[in-house]
């Protein structure tokens, strides 16, 4: 599989990546609360494997930008077993537009290659920028689905293809 292609950093761009139990704790930084979440899911043991990660672009000491990888767990059931998802992107509203996401995505394609066989990216029908960024990426529609809520509770619920375009991987 080849990698997107990003735009080239500043040099006061800094990248790190995270793997909690590898590396502790996640970022205090604006996204504490997600964060806490997350390293939680992973400490409890909700994903299949490993690959949790988080992606993080600061600038100054400042978080511009962040993304989560994981790895196949309860609420992608289409999943398999090798893939991983990138998904609760972040960027700081005064970094947008700046190629942030394009860059982490492309990062976690060239750092991370060696533990997917796959990877997906799960996008709202209505989200416009979100589609465009994740297209420009060499991306594709591989199916259209729902997000199950059990009892009402998003938080339970998954998220299923119904409507698949085609049999092949999620990225070409």
């Amino acid at each position: 599989m080849s990698s997107p292609a990003g735009p080239d950093l500043p040099p006061d761009n800094r990248v790190t990546i995270r793997h909690p139990g590898e590396s502790g704790f996640l970022r205090r930084d604006e996204n504490l609360g997600r964060n806490i979440v997350w390293w939680l899911f992973a400490c409890v043991g909700l994903f299949r494997r490993g690959g949790f990660s988080e992606v993080s672009i600061t600038r100054n000491g400042h978080s511009v930008h962040r993304l989560i990888v994981t790895p196949k767990w309860y609420r992608f059931p289409d999943m398999a077993a090798a893939d991983l998802q990138i998904g609760d992107l972040w960027t700081a509203p005064a970094a947008r537009g700046q190629g942030l996401a394009r860059a982490a995505i492309a990062i976690v394609h060239d750092r991370l290659g060696d533990r997917f066989e796959r990877i997906w990216y799960i996008v709202a029908a209505d989200n416009a920028a979100s589609i465009r960024l994740i297209e420009h990426c060499g991306y594709r529609l591989v199916g259209k689905g729902v997000r199950t809520r059990p009892f009402g509770l998003g938080a339970l619920g998954r998220f299923r293809i119904t409507d698949r375009l085609d049999a092949a991987s999620p990225r070409s």
